[in-house]
C-alpha cells in the first residue's frame, strides 16, 4: 500500500494546533493525539485529513509528523519545520510540554468540515488525559506499523466505517477529486 494523497498545508496546521488547544487547554501530546482522532473523524467523513500530515508510529502512539516537528520548534528544541510561522502563533513550555497560543486561531484558514471534526473530537475525548487518549489512539493501524515508521493511511482508513470505499478513494490517481 502506499501512503495516499497528501499535501500538508503548514498554515492549516498551525490554525487547527491553535484551535484544539485553545479549546482543550492540552500538551503538546494531548494536542497531537486529537488531532489524530480529528483526522480520523475527517477522513471517514470527507477523505482526506485536515492539513495533509502523515502519522509515524512513535513510542506513544500515532504523531502527525510535520505537526510535531512545528511543535518541537516553537518548544525551541528544533531550528526548522514546515510551519515556521508557529513560533510567532503559539509557545511550548519545554519542562511541561504546555501550549501557550499566543493569538486566537484563524478561522478562515479552516473548512466547515475541519471545524465540525475538530469540535466532535474535543468533545468526545477533550477531557481526557494522556493515558486514556494513548491507549484510544492505540488502535489496529497503530499496532500493525513499526515503531518510528509511516503509518499508511490505507491502514488508518482501515480502522474507519465504509473502509473499503474509503481505500478505494485513496487510491484513485486524480487527488484533485480528494474531499
Amino acid at each position: 500500500m502506499n501512503s495516499g494523497p497528501r499535501s500538508f498545508d503548514p498554515e492549516k496546521a498551525v490554525e487547527a494546533i491553535l484551535y484544539t488547544t485553545s479549546k482543550a487547554g492540552t500538551t503538546l501530546y494531548e494536542t497531537l493525539k486529537l488531532i489524530y482522532l480529528a483526522d480520523k473523524c475527517h477522513l471517514e467523513r470527507y477523505g482526506r485529513f485536515i492539513f495533509g500530515d502523515w502519522y509515524a508510529a512513535m513510542d506513544y502512539g500515532p504523531v502527525a509528523s510535520d505537526a510535531y516537528d512545528a511543535l518541537k520548534q516553537a518548544r525551541g528544541t528544533r531550528r526548522i519545520s514546515r510551519a515556521p510561522a508557529i513560533t510567532n502563533a503559539m509557545r511550548v513550555d519545554k519542562q511541561t510540554n504546555v501550549i501557550t497560543p499566543l493569538r486566537a486561531p484563524d478561522l478562515d484558514e479552516l473548512s466547515a468540515s475541519d471545524v465540525e471534526c475538530l469540535d466532535r473530537v474535543i468533545e468526545q475525548y477533550g477531557h481526557l488525559g494522556f493515558d486514556a487518549l494513548k491507549h484510544l489512539t492505540h488502535d489496529a493501524a497503530f499496532d500493525a506499523t513499526r515503531v518510528n515508521a509511516e503509518i499508511a493511511i490505507e491502514a488508518i482508513a482501515a480502522t474507519l466505517t465504509g473502509s473499503p470505499e474509503l481505500i478505494q478513494h485513496l487510491s484513485d490517481p486524480h487527488p484533485d477529486r480528494v474531499g
